[in-house]
């Protein structure tokens, strides 16, 4: 598993978390490239991460699951029905984060390490 950087890490968290902000802007037309760009970016990560359960109604809810978990700060004690366990739905959470870190080009070469 990639761990990337704690700084790295942090701004990605907080790009995912103006994600709701960003989609009400691009409804209204109000919306800058950035806005754009990161909104598809997130997207395109969340669809991409838990690519190895079988199901798409699962799928679908443990991505949902996994997206309220960045945006509102809400730990896994705290979510009801996932349906893994905690070490699995934070390896799947850290997936996506890393995703939209490569998205976004937030990733030079050596700033990921190998754990």
């Amino acid at each position: 598993m990639q761990r990337i950087d704690d700084d790295i890490k942090a701004t990605v968290k907080k790009i995912i978390q103006g994600s709701e902000k960003r989609k009400r802007r691009i409804a209204k037309g109000s919306a800058s490239e950035f806005d754009k760009t990161a909104a598809g970016v997130i997207e395109a990560a969340l669809n991409q991460s838990c690519h190895n359960i079988d199901g798409r109604a699962a799928r679908e809810q443990l991505q949902r699951q996994i997206y309220k978990s960045v945006v509102y700060s809400v730990p896994y004690e705290s979510i009801y029905g996932v349906i893994c366990g905690r070490r699995k739905f934070y390896d799947y959470r850290n997936e996506f984060i890393t995703a939209v870190a490569e998205g976004l080009g937030m990733l030079p070469d050596g700033s990921r390490t190998q754990t």
